[in-house]
């Protein structure tokens, strides 16, 4: 009785092993074709919103650098508007065709909806530094013109080398001749009024060019000389006595601005030469995200949102002596910080030097100084330069995206895959499947 027990269930026991291979494989083959099926139907979209809320970015990612191997496309057109676009696999910047004027954002932002921030050329001023301090302060104002009463035109091209290679895009804003349209109050609040020497008050607009109040300012040259590079372009600021600094500007993620100068109408032969650079933190559609400045200064990082207002006009910009040897930092710098996580998205830069070069041909490297203020819609900051009567005058601020602060990542679906990439896991999982395939048929 026992052994007839123990026949029946070892009979049973094969009989349960082999449908339990065959269910194993079944279910091979079925993981196979889920793992195939689940992988073409993940995420087809461009691009997702990051939301790590827990992100923080330190100076270190701000000084990254590039090998010449980061080589990045460079596309520039423009549109029936006149708008220039110069695009890379990183940054979008546009520059008006009336004002210097560049807006720039993460090329995965569509239209810079998350992260949008600008920055404007807005006055040059003359000014007595009275209290000695280096920087201007309104009250100190000799005289000054807003670029807005100038016509502008707007040059654009591409570097090539041996190679044919495009090198470099560059986009050229030349001044011209006095506009009869132009917006004359956006400065009045702190703006002290000028008086001619008859004490009359000046003039700010005219139908007749001679009666102009910044006619004094038709014959300056001025130019903002934009470039953005495919790979890292390094340079220095020199003079006749040697090299004063060096500088690096990052390939695909920055675009470099030569402010230069010339034929400036002084009319004092000890006054100083301050330039408006108006930057804006926060112009994208989407509330998604809100950002702050932070200057990072001698004493520490001291952050500054637009939407305040300064007690102060004309508050000065500490430059920061980074390794404490006396000698201010070549670069000076400004962060555009996301305040929900603290991760920096992009940099405005400044060399700490600018070149003067004489009638002579002398070229000379001097100190640049610069103040601040907020006025609830942006930041200003002036640039200020000694006096380079019958000379010409040549600085180099930048404004930058960092690739490690973008709003946006790259998908992980399979269809975000390179081509190459896609057919490879295809092949091999077909293979797979085809050896268990076999391997089951030949168990059967």
């Amino acid at each position: 009785m026992g052994s007839k027990i123990v026949i029946i269930n070892r009979r049973n026991n094969e009989l349960f092993v082999k449908i339990m291979k065959r269910l194993h494989v079944s279910k091979v083959l079925l993981f196979a074709l889920m793992f195939l099926l689940v992988a073409s139907l993940s995420p087809a979209t461009a691009f997702t919103i990051s939301g790590d809320d827990t992100t923080t970015e330190t100076e270190d990612k701000t000084e990254e650098t590039h090998t010449d191997d980061d080589k990045h496309d460079l596309d520039e057109y423009r549109d029936t508007n006149g708008t220039v676009w110069i695009e890379t696999d990183v940054m979008t910047v546009t520059l008006d065709p009336k004002l210097p004027i560049y807006q720039y954002w993460y090329t995965g932002d569509e239209n810079g909806s998350l992260a949008r921030f600008m920055i404007s050329y807005k006055m040059i001023v003359e000014f007595e530094d009275s209290n000695g301090d280096g920087i201007y302060q309104p009250n100190e104002t000799l005289a000054f013109v807003p670029l807005d009463a100038f016509e502008w035109s707007l040059q654009t091209g591409e570097i090539t080398n041996d190679l044919n290679e495009v090198t470099e895009v560059y986009a050229s804003y030349t001044k011209g001749g006095l506009s009869y349209k132009f917006e004359d109050d956006w400065y009045e609040e702190w703006m002290p009024e000028i008086e001619e020497e008859e004490e009359e008050p000046v003039i700010l607009a005219s139908e007749d060019p001679e009666d102009h109040a910044f006619a004094d300012f038709a014959g300056m040259t001025l130019r903002f000389y934009g470039h953005v590079y495919t790979t890292d372009y390094f340079g220095n600021v020199s003079d006749d006595f040697g090299v004063e600094s060096n500088y690096t500007v990052a390939g695909g993620m920055e675009l470099k601005v030569d402010i230069e100068i010339g034929n400036f109408p002084f009319i004092s032969e000890t006054s100083k030469v301050a330039v408006l650079n108006y930057l804006i933190e926060d112009v994208a559609s989407s509330g998604e995200y809100e950002h702050s400045y932070e200057l990072h200064e001698k004493d520490g990082d001291n952050e500054v949102d637009s939407e305040d207002v300064s007690d102060i006009y004309g508050i000065g910009f500490e430059d920061r002596d980074e390794n404490h040897d006396g000698q201010d930092d070549d670069i000076q710098q400004i962060s555009v910080v996301d305040g929900t996580n603290n991760l920096t998205r992009g940099l405005y830069s400044w060399l700490d030097k600018a070149i003067i070069t004489d009638l002579n041909g002398t070229e000379t490297a001097v100190d640049v100084d610069t103040s601040y203020w907020t006025d609830g819609e942006g930041l200003l900051l002036f640039f200020a330069y000694p006096n380079f009567d019958g000379g010409s005058l040549l600085h180099d601020p930048a404004l930058r995206l960092l690739d490690t602060g973008s709003p946006i990542i790259q998908p992980t679906g399979i269809l975000n895959l390179p081509m190459e990439t896609i057919t490879l896991i295809g092949v091999a999982s077909a293979v797979v499947i085809v050896a268990i395939a076999g391997f089951a048929i030949k168990r059967r």
